[in-house]
């Protein structure tokens, strides 16, 4: 579900309560992975999320705070208009689209 090159990426269907803390997990460690003060920002690359759900708004919220609190930027791209209205219809649009 997480793939991992010079970016990340999810995939897939939207994350389900039984896979969200894994999901959330895995992301934690790859932000946790980058040094501080790399140049680039944590580009998380969305476009093979092939449907989303509040969960899936949730773990994005948990990996945007992990890389703040880290002194890292990240970065959301290749949204849906699915997952952009449920970031808007749940008041994350400042949040969680600020960079994008």
């Amino acid at each position: 579900m997480i793939e991992l090159s010079n970016e990340f990426a999810l995939s897939g269907d939207a994350i389900g309560l039984d896979d969200a803390d894994r999901v959330r997990l895995q992301g934690l460690g790859l932000i946790d992975a980058r040094q501080v003060g790399e140049e680039d920002a944590i580009v998380v690359d969305l476009a093979r999320v092939e449907s989303a759900n509040t969960i899936t708004v949730a773990v994005l919220a948990a990996w945007h705070r992990h890389a703040r609190l880290s002194g890292k930027s990240i970065v959301f791209v290749n949204l849906s208009n699915e997952l952009r209205n449920i970031i808007a219809f749940s008041g994350l649009t400042d949040i969680l689209l600020s960079e994008a």
